[in-house]
């Protein structure tokens, strides 16, 4: 009797040996496949934009979308045109230093805004730099964030 339960013993153990080492496995698949992931680098291209058309085609794009957020707000000129498109994926971010003005007041903003109409953000900012509207446009209308 004692060798029966012995043996169901040892074949239990086995079995919780066997589904143990089984699950260990999975949880290293899963986990290398969430590294891979993660740490896969993203390939970023970065465009100037410099077509007039595609210029005003934006900027049209930024002006009906600030009309949503606040009518009494106008865009006179955007400068500085970028794009930004992530390899493989079908979205592309623009972004721009733009003028606007409400009533008298005229402000400086960095404006951008993602080809599918997902996101659009402006705010205030005293830099005309091109470099500002790229980490503008990484921060806050990126593709994929």
């Amino acid at each position: 009797m004692k060798a029966q339960m012995m043996k169901k013993g040892g074949r239990r153990c086995g079995f919780i040996f066997v589904l143990a080492i089984l699950l260990l496995f999975c949880l290293g698949v899963g986990f290398a496949a969430r590294s891979e992931t993660i740490l896969s680098p993203r390939t970023v291209k970065i465009k100037y934009v410099t077509d007039r058309k595609e210029i005003n085609y934006v900027v049209d794009q930024f002006r009906s979308r600030l009309r949503l957020l606040n009518p009494n707000v106008g865009i006179i000129a955007c400068d500085h045109m970028t794009e930004v498109i992530e390899e493989g994926i079908k979205d592309i971010s623009f972004g721009a230093v733009c003028t606007v003005q409400n009533g008298n007041d005229r402000l400086t903003v960095l404006m951008c805004g993602d080809s599918l109409g997902a996101s659009f953000t402006w705010e205030p900012s005293g830099s005309l730099k091109r470099e500002s509207v790229i980490n503008f446009i990484k921060s806050n209308c990126s593709p994929v964030k």
